[in-house]
């Protein structure tokens, strides 16, 4: 897959500027175009029974004001920064929940990058786990500042042999071929390690028919958290990104990160892609 269209949240997060600078790096080294959206949505109200509550049509304008304040401030900041590096950009905008939106434009995108974090989730800006799960699009996770590119720096692929880490690795080919190297990590128990490299054999040989050049690492189990293991791995190595596949489950109506997926993504000081 080809990286040539690029969507970018532009809500007002402390990471914004770092995320449409990378947008932009993006761009020039895929020579694709970007796509800012700019979403706040409406604060609901309570529901009144007896429908004598008068403030509320002065609320409803207050809340309307406050989003498109929200909106305005993004669009101000993606022309400043993006417009001024990426000729090959548009705005779109729309007083809604940020990820539904976010979601629905997302079928004119290649890759998805969003922050962690959204400040004021989920009415002034995306949850991560809301786009990941709902834009079937690869999520490229952006933590804030200071965070190595995930260009021309060493890149982790997080091998967990299921469907999830084979999307999460296909979506990441195009980066991983900018990677100034790349290691298949599986995190495993100790009695695991010889089976999990024969299976993560194939992963290399397919790398290399894509023209990625990978070796494999192997984290052996302890008291300490997967995810933390493998931040703790990428830190020495200055790696620019981690390639992870998205799993959790579903409880009642909603989608629930799995306590590695979490934790990469709320957690990394690198930028982390995932796919669902």
């Amino acid at each position: 897959m080809a990286i040539k269209s690029l969507l970018v949240s532009a809500s007002g997060d402390p990471g914004r500027d770092a995320r449409l600078n990378l947008a932009c790096d993006l761009a020039s080294a895929f020579d694709a175009h970007i796509l800012g959206i700019g979403a706040s949505a409406l604060v609901s109200l309570p529901i009144d029974p007896y429908g004598v509550n008068a403030m509320s049509g002065q609320l409803q304008q207050l809340y309307r004001e406050m989003a498109e304040t929200d909106i305005r401030t993004s669009k101000a900041r993606f022309s400043e920064i993006v417009g001024r590096r990426a000729p090959q950009s548009i705005w779109l905008q729309a007083i809604d929940n940020p990820a539904t939106v976010i979601n629905t434009a997302a079928k004119a995108a290649d890759l998805v990058l969003v922050a962690a974090h959204g400040v004021g989730a989920p009415s002034r800006a995306p949850r991560a786990v809301d786009v990941v799960t709902g834009c079937g699009r690869p999520v490229l996770v952006v933590p804030k500042t200071p965070f190595q590119s995930p260009l021309d720096r060493p890149a982790i692929v997080a091998w967990k042999d299921s469907r999830e880490s084979r999307l999460a690795a296909a979506a990441a080919l195009p980066l991983l071929k900018k990677a100034s190297e790349v290691q298949v990590v599986s995190v495993c128990e100790k009695a695991d390690v010889a089976a999990s490299e024969i299976g993560r054999e194939a992963v290399i040989a397919w790398l290399s028919r894509h023209s990625v050049r990978a070796t494999l690492s192997t984290i052996v189990k302890n008291q300490v958290p997967a995810a933390q293991r493998l931040l703790d791995y990428a830190a020495p190595m200055g790696a620019g990104l981690i390639v992870a596949g998205a799993y959790g489950h579903t409880r009642l109506t909603e989608w629930v990160l799995g306590g590695v997926t979490r934790s990469l993504m709320s957690d990394s000081h690198v930028c982390v892609l995932t796919a669902h």
